[in-house]
């Protein structure tokens, strides 16, 4: 339409008066010329180009009405609000009557912001054209806009009477109603749109979704089981009715239904993904529902069953067993995912701290350094490869891999963990400067990281140095974590050193009473320690020959026995 208006006004220039053609022949032909050019040019999006020609045409022809039109347009489309009303304001003053000319300074008051001025200029067009369909339809959108819902329905009940029966009307009244939460209201115009459009989609959906938030599961139900007649593959269909079946505790209605679809070989997998995370995120919001994990289990297993060349069907099901427990499960599928998507950080992070938890460290080891070759600078994947290392007391290397992981991107709480764990590593190796150094940046990153504190207060401890500061930083973990066995034994070391045995008494027999028969044997030879500074000869016995019979291979207790 726009074009054929333009076309107008260019026919309009060709056809002035004789008289005036013969007073100024050149400036007209070269004014029009420019006219036309700075269409074509606007038509290309060549804003700056077509602005320059319409100047150029102004300045020769005048005020025209359509020229101005056409330069508010161009400002118009260069987001030049200002410009584009001064020029709207001349194009509709001029032709006050021109339907096309109001719209348009409508659309920049709206675009501007300016409300009043909006309403203003598309009453005033519905006074010349009151039964304007494009002038009802934006006065009702501009009312919904400004939070007048009701407004803007009674002007759309004006276009209705117009139009009939309207997509485009209902639609924009389901808006409203549901703005005013009026959900009655609202379905009844999404049922309308349902009888206009009996196949879309979109509309079943969300009729079924307003039909389960008024309580009216069976009528949500039936929607969506019309929908899938028409499309038994539409994944938000699938959503929609397997969230009812979950909400209504039909596990296994559910669990078939999803099943299913993520079996069926001709859906594309990017289709199912969606489908798997819903279930995935319901069966983790309800882990001990026993029936809805196995429904979870078997769809998961179909999906990487029907999309064996699919590395996120592998790694969302990884994830799935390691959630659950299964840890070798987990493992097999995230490494069947980092075969097929090795750029998967996820995949890669979570299959090396299931390694770890399992103690397998030489395959950590081997599977890290191929993460770390596929996603460089991870600081995750390098955290855990020197993990592995630390925990094989190769503490060398461990120091390598974390230093690494300090360097790489990384959130503080994380960058917290790395250094702390670095801190541990040079302890091992006897670099104490640097350990000390470490530690605290460690709490710099994160003043909340207790196990930093507690491993920091310790090694102080042992070492017999700075010790008033491994008791504030012992007092300050257990205070963050007081059932922290571990944290307890730091405690009382640290007042072993300080002499205060008494106290170390207190907190090491705290700790081994919590720890019960999982208290290591370095926390029992504590606890004999203690008893034997304090004279208690037959409990420091006692102590250091349960510590030696968890611990064979510390001898050295054999001779404080016998002394």
């Amino acid at each position: 339409m726009k074009k054929f208006f333009y076309i107008f006004l260019i026919s309009g220039f060709g056809l002035s008066s004789s008289t005036k053609a013969q007073v100024q022949p050149k400036p007209m032909v070269n004014g029009t010329i420019a006219y036309v050019q700075g269409l074509e040019a606007f038509e290309n999006r060549e804003y700056e180009k077509s602005l320059q020609l319409l100047m150029e045409a102004k300045n020769q022809l005048g005020n025209e009405a359509g020229l101005s039109y056409a330069i508010a347009d161009t400002y118009f489309a260069m987001e030049d609000l200002p410009n584009a009303a001064l020029y709207g304001k001349q194009a509709v003053s001029k032709a006050p009557e021109n339907k096309w000319f109001r719209f348009k300074l409508a659309q920049i008051y709206r675009s501007a912001g300016e409300n009043t001025a909006t309403l203003e200029e598309l009453n005033t067009l519905l006074e010349y054209y009151p039964n304007d369909y494009d002038g009802l339809f934006m006065l009702a959108d501009t009312y919904k806009d400004y939070g007048e819902y009701l407004k803007s329905n009674q002007v759309l009940d004006r276009a209705l009477k117009l139009t009939g029966p309207n997509r485009s009307i209902y639609l924009l009244k389901f808006r409203n109603f549901e703005a005013l939460g009026a959900r009655d209201s609202a379905i009844t115009q999404l049922e309308l749109l349902r009888d206009i459009d009996p196949d879309n989609l979109n509309t079943l959906n969300l009729l079924s979704e307003y039909y389960s938030k008024t309580g009216r599961e069976g009528n949500a139900k039936k929607v969506l089981n019309e929908a899938l007649s028409r499309n038994s593959r539409d994944p938000q269909s699938i959503l929609n009715l397997a969230g009812i079946y979950i909400e209504d505790q039909q596990w296994d209605s559910a669990g078939a239904l999803i099943r299913t679809f993520l079996a069926d070989k001709v859906i594309l997998p990017e289709e199912k993904l969606g489908v798997a995370q819903f279930l995935f995120a319901k069966q983790q919001e309800s882990p001990l529902n026993e029936q809805l994990k196995r429904e979870t289990g078997w769809a998961l297993d179909a999906f990487t069953e029907s999309s064996p060349e699919y590395g996120p069907a592998f790694t969302i099901t990884g994830q799935y067993y390691a959630q659950i427990g299964e840890t070798e499960k987990a493992i097999q599928k995230l490494e069947k995912g980092n075969e097929l998507l090795p750029q998967d950080d996820i995949a890669w992070r979570l299959r090396l701290q299931l390694l770890l938890s399992e103690n397998r460290l030489e395959e950590a080891k081997k599977v890290g350094k191929k993460a770390d070759q596929n996603v460089p600078d991870d600081s995750f994947i390098q955290f855990f490869i020197g993990t592995a290392y630390l925990l094989s007391d190769e503490n060398e290397e461990a120091v390598v891999w974390l230093e690494r992981a300090s360097r790489a991107p990384a959130r503080k709480p994380f960058k917290s963990v790395v250094y702390s764990t670095l801190g541990d590593a040079q302890s091992n190796l006897g670099n104490a400067t640097e350990a000390d150094r470490v530690y605290e940046l460690a709490l710099r990153y994160d003043p909340e990281n207790h196990n930093a504190m507690n491993n920091y207060a310790y090694n102080l401890s042992v070492r017999g140095e700075n010790l008033e500061r491994a008791k504030e930083l012992a007092l300050k973990a257990m205070e963050l974590d007081p059932e922290n066995a571990a944290y307890l034994d730091t405690m009382g070391w640290v007042f072993y050193k300080l002499e205060d045995y008494e106290k170390a008494k207190r907190f090491i027999k705290a700790s081994v009473d919590l720890s019960d028969e999982e208290a290591s044997a370095e926390v029992l030879e504590h606890l004999g320690d203690v008893h034997d500074k304090l004279n208690n000869s037959d409990e420091a016995k006692k102590w250091w020959k349960r510590a030696l019979d968890k611990d064979p291979s510390l001898t050295h207790l054999k001779e404080k026995i016998q002394e």
